[in-house]
């Protein structure tokens, strides 16, 4: 697992890569060699939805860059061109094939060691937020950070991470960067382990529980919080399965800071229905773009790396990508890619719900897990550009490899097979 650990680690620390081969950003190829290592070391035993996986990680690839070929580009002659951008955003898609070699550990291997190995690059960006938070916005230090575009919420970048981190003395002050999209996966398995704690451990793994769910406040990202509202509401919904009442009892005490301090003031005027911040005009701007470039192409959409008719663009180094990740799936995917797109993570967490009456309470917790991991991100998701990216598929795939270990274990106990 050395190659996928070395992937693991540089998809959690890094947004932007700063080593590039020929064009080619050096994460992809520490995803081939984590395949690579793992095709001859391989159990060679079934893992659930290597099928589906496959599909979306070098289907949709193919198949929507063919269907970009036919779309009128209107950044025709301008930088990045329009075949740049559907490689560069095709690429995306293959980090899910991660799945692979962490699922086959996670199921054939050692589960533990298997978690083990992507919650803690996560426990650790969550350590360094904390570290840049209080250097920066309490002890005056002067970070390194400079401004990849300006205006409103202009991107930041600090060494290899990209993101939002707000001059001192700006209100509300922020570190956030796009990788904290795993910590929504990790506070589903830090709320596991509080479940399975024993007594003697118990208070640890309370307080790492809060330490993650306390983090949220210097990121300061109404879709990382509402997303890990969408975990803790799975995992308090679910826990009559789980025999547990932490996790509703985190449920309540989250809402209840959210809702009676500062805590994340930019959450509560969405969930209050308060669409007026610059933020969610943008979002209000660019939805109608969409559903209308949609209805022109609603089949297979416009294909990868598409961009809007009118010219209006997020970003001018990425201009194909969008806030609203379901919009965007649908004017470039159309309703096929978004099935396929959006089906994998529902067809799991549906699979996972139904193994949950044939396995042990234990099994069942991180069961629960999974399928709460997966519901954060596609909350998380639909307002965020998230999902598509390296950091992003990482997040998809360890939360399946969750639900494909429920399911394989309720597959062999209904065939009086061995587990493992």
């Amino acid at each position: 697992m050395l190659g996928t650990y070395l992937f693991v680690l540089w998809a959690t620390f890094v947004t932007a890569d700063p080593v590039s081969i020929g064009g080619i950003p050096f994460k992809l190829f520490l995803l081939m060699l984590a395949l690579g290592l793992w095709l001859p070391h391989r159990t060679g035993r079934p893992i659930p939805f290597t099928i589906p996986v496959c599909l979306v990680a070098i289907g949709v690839p193919i198949v929507w860059s063919i269907v970009g070929l036919f779309y009128p580009h209107p950044y025709d002659g301008m930088t990045p061109s329009p075949a740049h951008m559907t490689l560069a955003h095709g690429s995306r898609f293959l980090y899910l094939l991660i799945y692979l070699p962490i699922a086959d550990y996670t199921l054939h291997a050692s589960a533990r060691r298997a978690v083990a190995m992507w919650v803690r690059p996560a426990l650790g960006l969550i350590s360094l937020t904390w570290l840049l938070y209080v250097l920066y916005h309490h002890l005056g230090v002067d970070l390194p950070v400079t401004l990849t575009t300006t205006g409103r919420d202009a991107s930041a970048k600090l060494g290899p991470l990209l993101g939002v981190v707000s001059p001192p003395g700006v209100s509300p002050a922020r570190v956030f960067f796009a990788n904290h999209i795993l910590i929504i996966p990790a506070i589903a398995v830090l709320i596991a382990w509080l479940v399975l704690a024993d007594r003697r451990r118990r208070w640890w793994a309370l307080a790492a529980a809060l330490a993650g769910l306390a983090v949220l406040y210097p990121i300061h990202s109404r879709g990382l919080t509402i997303g890990v509202l969408a975990v803790l509401l799975t995992t308090a919904g679910l826990s009559w399965r789980t025999r547990s009442l932490w996790p509703s009892a985190l449920l309540c005490v989250s809402i209840a800071v959210l809702l009676s301090t500062g805590f994340d003031t930019r959450a509560v005027q969405f969930l209050t229905g308060n669409r007026s911040d610059p933020s969610s005009q943008d979002r209000v701007i660019q939805a109608p773009q969409l559903l209308d470039g949609f209805v022109k192409r609603p089949i297979l959409g416009s294909g990868l790396g598409a961009t809007l008719p009118s010219g209006y663009a997020r970003s001018t180094t990425e201009p194909y990508q969008f806030e609203l990740s379901y919009h965007q799936i649908l004017f470039q995917n159309g309703v096929v890619g978004l099935a396929l797109i959006v089906g994998l993570p529902l067809l799991a967490g549906i699979r996972c719900l139904l193994a949950l009456q044939h396995l042990h309470r234990d099994e069942r917790v991180m069961a629960v897990a999974g399928m709460a991991g997966l519901a954060g991100m596609l909350v998380a998701g639909a307002s965020n550009p998230y999902l598509i990216s390296s950091y992003g598929m990482l997040a998809v795939a360890v939360t399946l490899a969750l639900c494909a270990r429920a399911v394989q274990l309720a597959r062999e106990r209904r065939r009086g097979a061995p587990t493992f």
